[in-house]
């Protein structure tokens, strides 16, 4: 599938619907975090960190077209699948439709884990194969000749693993329609509200966040063997103090 298939996409009616969505979630959630470093791959022309406080912005995209559309300071034209940084440089990273437009996802998605920091945030932005868009009308979406299929939910929590803890995850648009008319699209509104509440997950989009994983450092050799013995040292004096009391009291 081609990048610029997506952009034309979010210019037309249905498209515009799903943006707005995406960009409700998006403003809610990067108003809520911290840090020095925020990074968007893919869709530049989607703002979907223009509520963030982070200092530092920079967006990758392999279309250099649409980086001429990008609203970012630092527009880096670069391969999702070999990101241009060093391990852990930051503090929130977004994948926007980022797994929906590459051969290899998996990769991507640890690209994106290996230049998150620990404990930061990431967010995944995509298409539910199991919807009406791209269940039974992915050729009106995106036409007839592309060969990417977007990934799952259950997917995408399966090669995260133990390394990123999903907290946060969102379902929305459940309109069937493409329709390039706004009114046809109104006559859905109705299936918004139901939708979220008996079959979310048969939604068009989904929006998944989750957190960095750090292991716990253990301790071995010498120095772990010398920390025991202070713990040991240290609760001495409390059991003391504990005898010395009891027998002031008596």
């Amino acid at each position: 599938m081609a990048r610029s298939t997506l952009a034309q996409f979010f210019d037309t009616s249905a498209g515009a619907q799903l943006h707005r969505w995406e960009a409700a979630q998006m403003d809610a959630l990067m108003s809520t975090l911290s840090g020095d470093s925020a990074l968007q791959i893919g869709a530049p022309y989607a703002k979907c960190l223009r509520s963030a406080p982070h200092a530092f912005k920079a967006v990758v995209s392999a279309d250099a077209s649409e980086l001429a559309l990008s609203h970012y300071d630092v527009n880096l034209l670069g391969d999702a699948r070999a990101l241009p940084f060093q391990e852990c440089t930051f503090d929130s990273v977004v994948l926007m439709h980022a797994l929906d437009l590459c051969e290899n996802p998996a990769l991507v998605l640890n690209e994106a884990m290996r230049v998150l920091a620990p404990m930061g945030r990431l967010v995944i932005l995509g298409f539910n194969p199991w919807g009406p868009w791209w269940y039974r009308r992915k050729e009106v979406l995106l036409g007839k000749d592309c060969p990417i299929h977007p990934v799952s939910v259950p997917w995408v929590k399966s090669t995260l693993g133990a390394d990123c803890v999903i907290d946060r995850g969102r379902f929305g648009i459940y309109s069937p329609s493409l329709s390039e008319n706004p009114n046809t699209l109104a006559r859905w509104r109705w299936v918004e509200k139901a939708g979220d509440r008996w079959w979310p997950a048969l939604a068009n989009a989904y929006m998944l966040s989750g957190i960095k994983k750090v292991d716990k450092m253990t301790l071995v050799g010498k120095i772990a063997q010398k920390y025991q013995a202070m713990g040991e040292w240290v609760k001495a004096p409390a059991v003391a103090e504990g005898a010395h009391r009891e027998v002031t009291k008596i």
